[in-house]
Order: structure tokens, then C-alpha cells, then sequence
């Protein structure tokens, strides 16, 4: 009886550090995409810079870039914000952000579509 009762504790106990180590994975997968998001981000972001600052600029794709940039970076700096502290992530704090970049990427393509169909 005494070895059953060993084995269950050591099995409690290993289930434990599994539950432990699943959570664990999911901060990590979390934080990575995170960073992946930020560092979209900021490669989005040269891109918008680069198009602004060509002079040829359709006057809708520019204000389109600029809400689609400044609404990114709420959800990114709660991103920052919360990895800094370290704190947890969440599946909605991160698709958030990626929601965000979305946006941005979008204009950014409206920009490109613009430039190249000459409709600027």
C-alpha cells in the first residue's frame, strides 16, 4: 500500500510540473510572437517613413498610414509595457496587436498599389 500511495504522489506530482511546464510554453510561445509583432512593426513602420518622406504622396493613403500607425501603437506598447514588467500574455493582448500591424500593412499595400498604378 505504501509503494501504491508513493507512486501516486509521484505521479501528482510530475502532472503538476507538466501542467507547470504547459503553461510555461504557452508565456513563451506567447512572448515570441510578441516579438515578432514588434519587430513587424517597426520594418512596417521604415516602410511608412520611406513613403512619407518621397514627396509623391497620395494625400488618402497618407492619412490612411498615419491613423493605421498611431492605432498600432497602443496594443504594441501594451505589448512592451507588459514583457518589461513580466508580466503574462494573453492570446487576445497579442492578437490585438497583430490585428493592429494588420491594419498597417494594409495601407502600407494601398500605398504600394498607388504608387506603381500611378494614382497618386
Amino acid at each position: 500500500m505504501i509503494k501504491r500511495s508513493r507512486l501516486a504522489a509521484c505521479a501528482a506530482v510530475l502532472s503538476l510540473a507538466t501542467l507547470g511546464a504547459c503553461a510555461s510554453d504557452r508565456q513563451v510561445n506567447l512572448q515570441k510572437a510578441a516579438y515578432d509583432t514588434m519587430s513587424a512593426y517597426h520594418v512596417a513602420a521604415t516602410g511608412a517613413e520611406a513613403y512619407l518622406a518621397s514627396g509623391n504622396v497620395n494625400a488618402t493613403v497618407k492619412a490612411e498610414i498615419k491613423t493605421a500607425s498611431a492605432a498600432a501603437m497602443t496594443p504594441l506598447n501594451a505589448l512592451d509595457n507588459a514583457i518589461t514588467a513580466g508580466d503574462s500574455l494573453t492570446t487576445t493582448t497579442v492578437s490585438t496587436a497583430e490585428s493592429a500591424l494588420a491594419g498597417l500593412q494594409s495601407a502600407l499595400a494601398d500605398a504600394q498599389a498607388t504608387t506603381t498604378t500611378g494614382s497618386n
